[in-house]
Formats: structure tokens, sequence, C-alpha cells
């Protein structure tokens, strides 16, 4: 770990150099992480900040693992040490405490969720079951474990986070789930397994394979997919997930078949000392799909856009040093109306709330406009950020392909370069020897007829002269 806290601070004092001279800007030099994106190749680049830190909320919370901002704003947070659901607004003032007794009372929760009408759904991960109250807190009825012929007789049904859609069906990470999200209808009954992972297999695998004995194959078979750790519905309706103890597919967006549409790409930090292992903690999605997930391993925010490409990476662990804007152990991510983010620190008992930046509201417009296939319209916002960051290449990109529609492929070329894209260029150079050709058609074609002329002739002209050879030849013969 102290390898990757001196790339932090490197990466702050590079960020600091790259947006320190830029006005208002350069207030946020103050933030405690650097701000990165990774580009094409792998390579870290510094940018300034997309949030900076603004404060933190706390009321008394003990190992706190879910937060949940309902359409008001207002906040939930399930505070498992204390057994207890916590009710505030967005300024942290506590609104009420739920903390029933008797058939309602919780043990350890350890995830909810709140339906529009106020329904609270609880992981009540220790009782295993999932609790469900009203909107007044009272305690409804137990959604404990399903019986059904196709759950295992070893299956654990300890819920941990979940989520209910427009209709009422519970979509439930549970404890070492490695078969994936279970898939409750609104009784409770068992509809299957949804979103599992899949078993890695990679060239040491292959090895393994062919010089492993009969008895250390049968082990190799034991190996289990990696666990959903969480799970999140968009605003479209899909669901979210993250993972944990896989080597791709960390972040996932599920269509209604349970379909990974990002591609199961690999997510996170792009290398990894000995020992360390992502740990994807909780996904939340902002209503233009952009996807803000949380690796607690590194205290590091990743932000990916619809489509899983990176748009920032920031923050970093709290090493002792008691900052804002640092993380001990990050257990849940929200966001409220305005787009700021909420991050539920679980080992620090507080929520930290970080406000986006007029830079980080520029990428994300210009990068929903792109996406959308709005070139063109994209391209007035990429030159903004452009202005503020020379560096940001997925700028360039958005740039390039605004040119390419455009039809002007020379200025493509020059982005397509400065935003690494050996591709693009590629195209846009095609492209442009295309235009060119086609502007020098009646140049090429006159050049093309003289050069076939003279073909003909040349070849007219040598059979002339081999026919002038074989008569002077019988004539000397004669």
């Amino acid at each position: 770990m102290r390898r990757f806290s001196k790339r932090s601070l490197l990466l702050l004092a590079l960020s600091a150099l790259a947006f320190g001279l830029w006005g208002a800007e350069s207030a946020y030099a103050n933030v405690p992480y650097g701000t990165f994106i990774y580009d094409l190749s792998g390579k870290e680049v510094p940018v300034q900040p997309a949030y900076v830190p603004e404060s933190f909320l706390h009321a008394g919370f003990k190992n706190p693992e879910d937060l949940f901002i309902d359409a008001k704003d207002e906040l939930y947070v399930a505070d498992t040490g204390n057994n207890r659901i916590v009710h505030m607004n967005g300024r942290g003032q506590t609104i009420r405490i739920i903390r029933p007794d008797g058939e309602g009372e919780l043990n350890e929760p350890n995830g909810l969720f709140v339906r529009p009408d106020g329904t609270m759904y609880v992981a009540d991960t220790k009782n295993e079951r999932i609790a469900v109250y009203d909107a007044q807190g009272t305690f409804k009825r137990s959604i404990k474990r399903p019986q059904s012929a196709i759950l295992p007789k070893n299956f654990v049904y300890q819920p941990t986070k979940l989520v209910v859609d427009d209709r009422g069906y519970m979509y439930v990470a549970t404890k070492n789930g490695y078969q994936g999200l279970l898939l409750l209808d609104p009784d409770g009954g068992f509809e299957g397994f949804f979103g599992a992972n899949k078993v890695s297999f990679n060239m040491s695998d292959a090895l393994k394979r062919v010089f492993f004995t009969k008895e250390q194959k049968q082990k190799e078979l034991l190996k289990l997919p990696g666990t959903v750790s969480n799970v999140s519905i968009g605003p479209n309706g899909l669901l979210y997930t993250t993972s944990i103890q896989v080597n791709g597919g960390q972040i996932k967006k599920l269509n209604f078949d349970g379909k990974d549409l990002l591609g199961e790409k690999n997510y996170g930090v792009t290398k990894l000392l000995a020992g360390q292992q992502k740990q994807f903690t909780d996904v939340v999605v902002d209503p233009l799909g952009n996807i803000t997930a949380v690796d607690a391993q590194f205290g590091i925010l990743f932000q990916y856009n619809a489509i899983g490409e990176l748009m920032f990476a920031f923050g970093f662990k709290d090493e002792g040093y008691q900052k804002l804007g640092l993380f001990k152990y990050p257990s849940a991510l929200a966001l409220d109306s305005a787009g700021k983010l909420f991050v539920l620190d679980r080992t620090a008992n507080i929520i930290q709330t970080f406000r986006p930046t007029e830079f980080g509201s520029l990428v994300r417009k210009a990068t929903d406009l792109h996406i959308q296939g709005h070139y063109e319209e994209s391209a007035g916002p990429w030159r903004e950020v452009l202005h503020m960051n020379s560096n940001y290449f997925r700028a360039h990109l958005g740039l390039a392909k605004a040119y390419y529609k455009e039809g002007d492929y020379k200025r493509a070329m020059k982005e397509f370069r400065l935003g690494g894209d050996t591709k693009g260029y590629s195209d846009a150079f095609w492209q442009v020897r295309l235009l060119w050709m086609q502007k020098h058609f009646g140049l090429l074609a006159l050049g093309g007829a003289v050069l076939v002329a003279a073909w003909i002739a040349g070849r007219k002209l040598k059979k002339t002269m081999a026919g002038r050879k074989d008569d002077g030849s019988v004539e000397a013969a004669a």
C-alpha cells in the first residue's frame, strides 16, 4: 500500500500543477486526493477534480453498511451495529430513529430499500430475513427463506443488500451468495437466481489442466464464481451489481435477461500489488446513466459513463490523516436530485458529501451528448473541457467524432491522434485519401488513360519490331 500512497501523492501534485492557474478551479487544489483517468494505453493521466468534499454527516452510527436516498432527498441509513434505521434530511438532521422491538426487532441490518410510497425493505441479515415496514416505521411482515426444490439444501439465506422493482419483485444479494442475486416475487416466492458471475479461466488454469493430477483437478472443480456484493436499480429500470473475487465484470449492467450490457470489462485500478484485491462495495447510477462505484480496498471512487468508459477516478484511503475526502472503509453510495454524492464510511461511522465541479459537470454533459450520437452538439462542451484541461483525452476523441461526422477529416485525424485512437486516425486518414482521389479523379483518369494508351502503343511497337526482326532473319538465310 505504501507504493500506492506515493502514486496518489504524485497525482495530487500533478493535478495541482495542471489546473492551479485556472481561476476558480485553483480552489480545488486543496482536496486531499488526486483525480485521474486512464488513457487508451492504461496510463494514468491527472485531471482536476470532478467532485470536491463538502461536509460530513453523523448520527452516532456504529459500523453502518447501507445508505438510501429517496425522491425527497431524505436519507435512510442501515445502522448495522446499533440494529436500527436512521432517517435523516439532506443536511444530516435526524428525522426519526426506526428501532422496533418484538417481532420487528432488527439484528445486524446490512441493507435497505425504500419504495416511493415509503415502504421500507430491510436486509435483516442475522435474523435471516427481509423485514418490511410501512412508511410510519411499523413492522408489517417477514420474508424468510423461500421454499423451493431449486435452492440447494446447504444454501445460507442471509440477505445483505436488495432492491425492489416497480412490480414489487425483489433482487437480493446474500452473504457468500456465489449463485447470484435471488429473485423473489412480491410474496417472497423464489423465482430463480439472477446475474450470477462466471468461474474465471485463464492461462494458469489451462496449464493446471495439463499438469495437475486427477485429485488436484477434482479440487479445481470446486472453485466457485465471485460473490455479488451489492445491487442498485437505475433510472431505466436496469439492475447494476458489484462483485468481489472476480477478474472481470466487477461492475455489471444487467438487462431483464440477466445479460451484462457492459461486456464483462475489467474495472478499477489497472495494477495490483501482491496480496491486493479489488473490493467494490457499492454502485449508484445517475439520471444520465453514469455509473459510480467505490472500491473499499483502495478508497477510490470510479465514475464510468453509460457504456462503461472511465470518466474520473478519485479518493484515497485515510491512513491516519483524518481529512475530509479520505475514506477508511466506504461501504455505500447514494446521489441526491442535485447530483451531490454521498459516501457512507463503515469504519469512520460518518457520511461524507461531495459536490460536482464545473469541470465534472461539463464532462458528463458532453459525454451524454456523445453517447446519444449527438456528436456535433457535443463539440461545444468538449472544447470547454479542453480549455480547462488539454490532457483530457476523451474530449479529443469527442471532437474527433464531431469533425468526422461533419466531414472535416483532417481535423478529425488530428484529434484522434491527440486522443491516442489509432483506429479512428486510420479511418479518418482513409477518408482524406478517398476525398483527394475523388477531387482529382479527372486528372487521375486522364493520366491513367495516357498510361494505358502508352502501354498499348508500346506493345504494338514491340510486336512490330519483333516482326521486322523475324523478316530480316529469313531474308539473310535465303
